[in-house]
């Protein structure tokens, strides 16, 4: 009898620990998927990031693309024919959009003195500035004048 109770008890604890290593397995492959879970959603985070980034680069590449082309413009077209120049901005604002409904190519420019002056042309040359100049005088303003910019 004796042999019996020894041999029942150790099934019993045999089994019972075959029941503790499973769920020790369980939970360890639980743990595994989690962490390749959150090993993929920071691998997500990191690629979105580095999206973010690089679009962000694109961004200010064009930006400064443009201000160089800006720039280079502005060095080449030298020669503005202006027809109104205002110390207020409002003013000049509305002048310009007035001149543009006219059906004109306008820009607003400012000179050193802070003055917004009314652009209806930018040019390479100055017989150019001339020649756009007295057809500026007969059309929009008399007082239309050539403005260069340094």
């Amino acid at each position: 009898m004796r042999s019996l109770l020894v041999v029942l008890s150790l099934i019993v604890v045999l089994s019972s620990g075959c029941e503790m290593f499973g769920k020790k397995k369980r939970a360890e492959q639980a743990a595994i998927e989690l962490k390749a879970k959150n090993d993929s959603i920071a691998k997500e985070k990191k690629a979105a990031k580095n999206r973010k980034i690089k679009k962000q680069k694109e961004e200010q590449a064009r930006k400064d693309s443009i201000k160089k082309a800006e720039e280079a413009r502005k060095k080449l077209y030298k020669f503005h024919v202006i027809v109104g120049s205002f110390k207020t901005p409002k003013y000049a604002t509305a002048y310009n959009d007035f001149i543009g409904k006219k059906g004109y190519q306008s820009e607003l420019i400012m000179n050193r003195y802070n003055f917004q002056m009314v652009s209806v042309g930018a040019y390479k040359s100055w017989g150019d500035a001339v020649r756009e100049l007295v057809k500026a005088r007969e059309a929009i303003e008399p007082t239309s004048w050539i403005y260069i910019r340094e």
